[in-house]
């Protein structure tokens, strides 16, 4: 980090920018890494108690719930989760082909999942 920072400045420098600007810079950096850090961690505190809840079979069907809530395109669509084992299936309604192709990549994706049985049909 230390070596990285010292190329920045000399970069900076040669740039024709003063050490003043250079330290200014650096401040503001720093501050908007605590803000980001600060901000995001309540977000990362649920997250990771969500995961951490989770074991078993039911431990599938919520990964692949979790994911469609977090995704913005998916969150307000009427789409059910079953898992039997590894297998997942998704029924439900999405208003476009996109969103169904959407769904079932994230259920493809998620840890566990050994197969995907598309159940969905488009309004």
């Amino acid at each position: 980090m230390r070596l990285r920072q010292s190329f920045l400045i000399g970069v900076m420098l040669l740039a024709g920018c003063k050490q003043q600007d250079v330290d200014g810079l650096g401040r503001i950096g720093r501050k908007l890494l605590e803000r980001t850090q600060a901000a995001a961690s309540p977000l990362r505190e649920r997250f990771d108690s969500t995961l951490s809840g989770m074991s078993g079979r039911e431990s599938v069907r919520q990964r692949v719930r979790l994911r469609m809530q977090w995704d913005q395109a998916l969150a307000k669509e009427q789409i059910e989760v079953h898992a039997t084992g590894g297998v997942v299936e998704l029924r439900g309604t999405v208003k476009t082909d996109q969103l169904r192709r959407r769904a079932v990549e994230l259920a493809e994706a998620t840890v566990g999942v050994e197969r995907v049985a598309d159940q969905l049909q488009i309004e």
